[in-house]
């Protein structure tokens, strides 16, 4: 089935100690998928990974700390232009009695602002999605925010806003 996406929400079970992945679509079908905290320690390289190769081209003099702080900037104004603020849409079709455990899974760097990001699940299904970079950046705050209060220890980051430091007492106008 192809079909748009149209929410991508993400919370945090204490009883089970797994992130929960809802994905509604536009024809208001809703998957949901568990996600544990090894899946994410392996999935989270790989989405870094595609985040960096999204402009590669213009970033290959600068020095690793200035790409850090540049990732930076591009995953807030990313983020930015997503709506953090609504709740989950209940009104969707949920397509399995009960989310799907996730085991495994790809990221394939995006050609033209779209990345690949494939799920596959304990039963054997595998899951396509096509993320835009805005939603690419979503789903990075998404995880960092979730693994946050799931206290898993994990420090996720985009980049390093703090990375390029002006020295004190100087100030430089561009």
């Amino acid at each position: 089935m192809t079909s748009g996406l149209h929410q991508i929400t993400m919370s945090y079970s204490v009883e089970d100690d797994r992130l929960l992945l809802r994905i509604s679509t536009t024809e208001k079908s809703e998957f949901q998928f568990w996600l544990t905290r090894r899946f994410v320690q392996v999935l989270w390289p790989a989405l870094l990974t595609a985040i960096e190769q999204e402009n590669s081209g213009n970033k290959l003099a600068l020095q690793p700390a200035a790409k850090q702080a540049v990732m930076a900037m591009e995953h807030q104004q990313a983020v930015g232009a997503s709506d953090f603020t609504h709740t989950h849409d209940e009104g969707s079709k949920k397509l399995t009695a009960a989310p799907l455990l996730v085991v495994g899974g790809s990221v394939i760097p995006g050609k033209g602002g779209v990345t690949g990001l494939v799920l596959k699940t304990q039963a054997g299904a595998e899951i396509k999605l096509s993320l835009s970079k805005e939603l690419l950046h979503a789903l990075c705050k998404l995880l960092v925010g979730s693994t946050m209060k799931a206290a898993w220890g994990l420090d996720l980051t985009v980049g390093d806003a703090a990375a390029v430091v002006m020295p004190s007492g100087e100030t430089r106008l561009h």
